[in-house]
């Protein structure tokens, strides 16, 4: 289970609002019976924003709103400790559904991890890149270990020219999603989490044992690490604040 952390980031939660009323999840993500969502481990990386303004933190607040508990957000420098447990869970429930999604450095970061886990032999079920704008069309960038990638690109980080230069390939085999926003507005932007919500709900559905209850994991679970996230009751959570 996911171990308290602070609260959502105040200036993140201000710049860039999780806007309920324009996400479309809630009753599809209520229809999903609750052992099948709390069989998704969804881990969520941010890039090279230590203030937290774009508010990847709170987009995972959100999600464990909705019921998927196991959400966990971190800061890039943590990739090392989100592989540690992504392979733990994989050695305590084989069944286990992984969803990893990486924002802007965070997404090379996920790529990264991804490509390292398969030369372990462990498997992702989804992989998402969101304003990955240094994430190329090559074979790294789909990792045969990978169930699904999902890509969305906006428009590039002004320090790296915005669209002249690095704003982010689409890639072979992959759903590409291109929406029209600024780099720091596509994590929390709800066209991005109705996309990535329908990617982690699909993988919830996925398989006939997706609702199987995990095997010795009420005893065994590993202890998640602190993050930088609080978890957030679904009868508390203030996004917007």
């Amino acid at each position: 289970s996911v171990q308290s952390q602070p609260a959502v980031p105040i200036l993140g939660a201000l710049l860039h609002p999780v806007k309920l009323h324009e996400l479309t999840l809630q009753e599809e993500a209520q229809a999903i019976p609750q052992e099948r969502k709390d069989r998704v481990h969804f881990f969520l990386i941010n890039g090279l924003d230590p203030l937290q303004a774009s508010n990847v933190h709170g987009v995972a607040a959100y999600f464990r709103s909705i019921g998927f508990a196991n959400t966990s957000s971190y800061q890039f420098p943590s990739t090392p400790k989100v592989r540690r447990q992504i392979e733990a869970l994989r050695r305590i429930d084989p069944e286990a559904r992984i969803v990893l999604l990486g924002f802007s450095v965070g997404a090379n970061c996920v790529r990264g991890l991804a490509n390292n886990l398969q030369k372990d032999g462990v498997t992702i079920d989804c992989l998402i890149y969101v304003g990955g704008d240094t994430v190329f069309n090559s074979p790294s960038s789909r990792p045969a270990n990978v169930g699904k990638i999902v890509n969305i690109t906006g428009h590039g980080l002004i320090f790296l020219g915005r669209d002249l230069y690095f704003r982010g390939d689409d890639i072979d085999g992959a759903a590409n999603h291109r929406i029209d926003a600024r780099h720091m507005n596509i994590p929390a932007g709800s066209d991005t989490i109705n996309l990535v919500g329908k990617a982690v709900m699909n993988v919830a559905n996925q398989g006939s044992n997706a609702g199987a209850p995990p095997k010795a994991v009420a005893e065994s679970t590993p202890t998640v690490e602190p993050t930088d996230m609080q978890t957030v009751r679904p009868a508390t959570i203030d996004l917007a604040r």
